[in-house]
């Protein structure tokens, strides 16, 4: 009888030990799932966590390049507009210049005509006193003989007479 208790006892214990080593491996099964499953969360955390890192690394390099062609772009729309009004006020000062030098030139030429027809009227001047100077000269010379003549007509005149008188 005691054998058979001895036996029953340790079937029991077997049991028991089964039972134990079973909600062991079951406890050891669920903290190993457990740490697994926070593992796999870590990773999952690392890699999500990485991969915004590298997200966002590539995002500053692709605002870097982004605001690299914007400033590129804005510098040659800004250096096209400046060519722009520089043509413009290149154009603009052409033409002051171009008006400028012409009534520049039309008042040269004003002055110019002003001093040929100076020149001009001095010069008819200048011929009409000599040409003046010329007439009344003839006349002097003319009104001389003139004179001469007359006065040599009437003294041969009274000569004349005194002669016819005196014969």
């Amino acid at each position: 009888k005691a054998y058979s208790i001895g036996r029953e006892q340790h079937h029991l214990y077997l049991k028991t030990k089964a039972a134990v080593v079973t909600l062991q491996s079951a406890y050891r099964g669920m903290k190993v799932r457990k740490r697994i499953k926070d593992c796999n969360k870590a990773a999952v955390t690392i890699q999500s966590k990485y991969r915004a890192y590298k997200t966002k690394k590539k995002y500053a390099t692709y605002r870097a390049s982004a605001i690299i062609i914007q400033r590129w772009y804005r510098g040659i729309k800004i250096t096209h507009r400046q060519h722009k009004e520089y043509l413009n006020l290149k154009k603009t000062a052409i033409k002051i210049q171009s008006v400028y030098r012409g009534i520049r030139v039309r008042r040269h030429i004003q002055h110019m005509h002003r001093a040929a027809t100076y020149i001009k009227a001095m010069f008819k001047m200048h011929q009409s006193r000599i040409s003046y100077h010329t007439m009344r000269k003839a006349a002097i010379v003319i009104q001389v003989r003139f004179r001469a003549y007359y006065q040599g007509k009437m003294q041969r005149e009274k000569y004349l007479t005194i002669l016819k008188a005196v014969k």
